[in-house]
């Protein structure tokens, strides 16, 4: 196995940090992962070693704000910097990795933005694949809060919240809350414009739905007190069943990567991948 991280100019010149890991032998896929808010892709080594481990390649980088990218921490100027963000991703994996199977990973906020990019750009990729999505989330915020944030984004877009996400709610493992907390890297930052956009683009997935044209894999813990899993489900009740895969697990919380019982997620993936190749 080789490990390498690396910086890359985005296309409004931030740098973004990347990291890349190529597994011994043959590559059978590329695994692209897109992370969720406050969070950065040092926190998804157990998927990769699992991954890496069947001989698939990963490449993944840190949001704009988050973990070792540039940018002010939670905030986004517009969303369709972090389209193009995924594009960038898209088009290192497929320089590094030519006529070899791709597929796009998205967590929570990422996966908010890899069900926006399939359905905005139909990429040409193998698959998406989706672990417990913002697209709504668990407790909506009040309309009061809702309309002062909507406000905000117009008047001042920068402005930041605390976005407070109990540790707890992870995971069953106590020890991804204690490690989470110490992490420098780790923020708990959200600006009006970021929450605006990510609002609006949940909805927007939700009600263009039917649009997916590539192959989907969407799961989500039916005990996530983060992000809502009925709103995956509303989903894939829109999405042409004949692409779309969808998995429920039982009691388990929001960071399913990082769950005592991921390696049946990361089984569950596989074999859900290795499907698609075949």
């Amino acid at each position: 196995m080789t490990e390498r991280e690396f910086f890359h100019i985005s296309d409004d010149n931030i740098n973004l940090f990347f990291r890349e890991i190529v597994p011994k032998g043959e590559v059978k896929g590329v695994i692209c992962l897109v992370h969720g808010l406050g969070d950065h892709s040092g926190w998804f080594k157990a998927l990769f070693d699992f991954f890496v481990s069947n001989n698939f390649a990963i490449l993944t980088f840190d949001l704009r704000g988050h973990g070792k990218s540039d940018g002010k921490r939670g905030h986004i100027t517009s969303y369709e910097v972090l389209m193009k963000d995924i594009a960038l991703l898209l088009n290192i994996a497929k320089k590094n990795f030519k006529g070899i199977p791709l597929f796009l990973y998205g967590h929570s906020f990422g996966g908010n933005q890899v069900l926006n990019y399939a359905l905005r750009y139909h990429p040409d990729i193998n698959g998406i694949i989706v672990s417990a999505p913002w697209l709504r989330l668990y407790s909506n915020p009040s309309k009061i809060k809702l309309y002062f944030t909507f406000l905000m984004s117009k008047i001042k877009p920068s402005f930041i919240v605390n976005n407070v996400v109990e540790g707890s709610n992870l995971s069953h493992n106590p020890d991804i809350a204690i490690n989470q907390e110490k992490d420098p890297l780790v923020h708990n930052f959200v600006s009006a414009s970021l929450f605006t956009n990510a609002y609006k683009a949940g909805e927007w997935a939700i009600d263009n739905a039917s649009n997916i044209n590539i192959p989907l894999l969407l799961f989500h813990g039916d005990s996530d007190k983060i992000t809502s899993h009925i709103a995956s489900e509303s989903f894939i009740k829109k999405a042409p069943s004949n692409l779309t895969t969808f998995k429920l697990w039982k009691g388990l919380y929001h960071s399913l990567h990082n769950e005592i019982s991921n390696r049946d997620i990361f089984i569950n993936i596989l074999n859900w991948v290795n499907s698609i190749k075949s």
